[in-house]
């Protein structure tokens, strides 16, 4: 019995001693993250570090998933989230002796709005709530038209401008607004832009002078098809209504098993159309647009309407007039009364919601 004892104190004054020393009897696993940033704007690029984790003997793999399906086996480093979104960053660590421990993080990713200023040539880029980002002074008078997309890893700024009858379209890089490429913009008076990112790859442009609607090549920005008012099959609304009279809006949205829609607002009319990409039927036609559903008559108080984007399934307009860029109803065609404002320039025009 007093054997016993004497082993158990001897057991205690060791451990005693080792707890003082800095160890331990049981070593832990534990997986810490270290981000630079939770939240943010579209494209969103945070670091990472695992640094502060803990393994038995040390740490021997860790391994980072980004909620995006994209891996990482480095302790550190960094990652770009190009999609609005909420993403869960999650770290799995294997100790020396095999245990492993997980932890993770939320990380917020808002959309962000591009829209030009006519008067000042500049593009804005702001978060929903209106507050500036970036600032780019573009090279050519009266930017109206502005659309991004995402082209071999790299965000691009596509802007259409006026140029005082100088028609131009402009390529910029859309984290520093330096110019890489200018080009003529078909037709005489260049107003939106929206890009299709499915394949085949278009930009895609509305000119008010010649009542056209252009798709454009993504790498050479050759016309592919012109569309004028003879090249929509429909159920009979456009060849009997107002169109492409005044063009107020433009817009492309994906969808899954698709080429995607086009979308076209006539301000003469208010009505919202929405086109599908059709192959020809015969060897006589070329691609025509298809109308699909009937046209949505929009709020008359928000004209007139100076750019549109398609998001989250409502559509956003430029009321010009009240310098607002509005929420509204893509059933009723009515504003829900949701309103971003408060960001600067006098002559807004364009709309590009980057998600």
């Amino acid at each position: 019995m007093r054997s016993n004892r004497r082993g158990l104190m001897l057991l205690l004054l060791l451990a005693g001693l080792l707890v003082a020393a800095g160890c331990t009897l049981i070593q832990t696993t534990k997986a810490v993250i270290a981000v630079s940033v939770q939240k943010g704007v579209v494209p969103l690029t945070l670091s990472f570090d695992g640094a502060g984790s803990e393994g038995a003997g040390g740490v021997s793999t860790y391994h980072w998933t980004f909620g995006t399906g994209d891996e990482s086996y480095d302790a550190a480093g960094s990652y770009t989230y190009h999609r609005a979104g909420i993403y869960e960053l999650s770290l799995t660590i294997r100790g020396e002796n095999g245990r492993t421990a997980t932890t993770s993080v939320q990380i917020a990713v808002d959309p962000a709005l591009w829209v030009c200023d006519e008067n000042l040539q500049q593009v804005y880029k702001l978060d929903m709530n209106g507050a500036v980002l970036e600032t780019f002074d573009v090279p050519v008078a009266d930017p109206r038209g502005v659309a991004v997309a995402e082209i071999g890893g790299t965000e691009w700024l596509f802007v259409a401008c006026y140029g005082g009858g100088n028609q131009r379209i402009l390529k910029l890089d859309a984290t520093t607004g330096v110019l890489d490429t200018e080009r003529s913009a078909p037709g005489g008076d260049p107003l939106f832009l929206t890009y299709g990112v499915q394949e085949p790859e278009r930009l895609w442009h509305v000119d008010g002078l010649s009542r056209r609607i252009y798709e454009l090549a993504q790498a050479s920005w050759q016309v592919m098809n012109g569309f004028g008012t003879n090249y929509f099959r429909t159920t009979g609304q456009v060849g009997n209504e107002t169109f492409l009279q005044t063009p107020m809006g433009l817009d492309w949205t994906e969808e899954l098993g698709s080429s995607g829609f086009l979308w076209y607002l006539e301000g003469e009319t208010r009505w919202l159309y929405q086109f599908d990409v059709d192959a020809p039927i015969n060897i006589f036609e070329g691609v025509q647009l298809v109308a699909v559903g009937e046209p949505i008559e929009i709020d008359a108080s928000l004209f007139p309407v100076a750019g549109i984007d398609i998001y989250d399934g409502w559509l956003w307009v430029v009321d010009r007039d009240h310098h607002e860029i509005v929420q509204v109803d893509l059933t009723t065609g009515l504003a829900t009364g949701v309103r971003i404002s408060g960001f600067p320039g006098a002559a807004v025009s364009g709309l590009h919601i980057q998600y």
